[in-house]
């Protein structure tokens, strides 16, 4: 079996298509497949970008596919830490100490959008 290693999306979902293109890869039956070969996404859906989720959801359609494999990065981790309630949620920010100090911090960072995508990051 062949791969293709993908990482650091970071919520670009227009770069996500055009290197799927790139690859060969090509939509069908509610996924992108490719006929020889499987995307690995090696983490980093998530944060900056314009479309968080859309990049997760089109990343979730191809793992459930069977079309690609994906880990959990770090800025899926931190979507769940910050998104997780108490108690378990200051046990999680403790792992990473990138982590922003203050939910303060984190709001910041647009903590809608983190919620949303972390619903939508394939855990299974």
């Amino acid at each position: 079996m062949n791969y293709d290693i993908i990482g650091d999306i970071h919520g670009r979902l227009d770069k996500l298509d055009a290197l799927l293109r790139r690859l060969g890869y090509r939509e069908r039956h509610g996924a992108w497949r490719h006929p020889d070969r499987t995307a690995v996404f090696v983490g980093d859906l998530i944060d900056r970008g314009p479309h968080q989720v859309a990049t997760v959801d089109r990343v979730r359609r191809m793992v459930d596919a069977g079309a690609a494999l994906c880990v959990m990065g770090n800025h899926e981790f931190n979507a769940i830490a910050w998104t997780t309630p108490e108690p378990f949620a200051s046990q999680l920010r403790r792992v990473f100490t990138k982590l922003p100090t203050s939910a303060a911090e984190y709001n910041a960072m647009n903590i809608q959008s983190a919620r949303r995508a972390r619903a939508a990051i394939p855990l299974s």
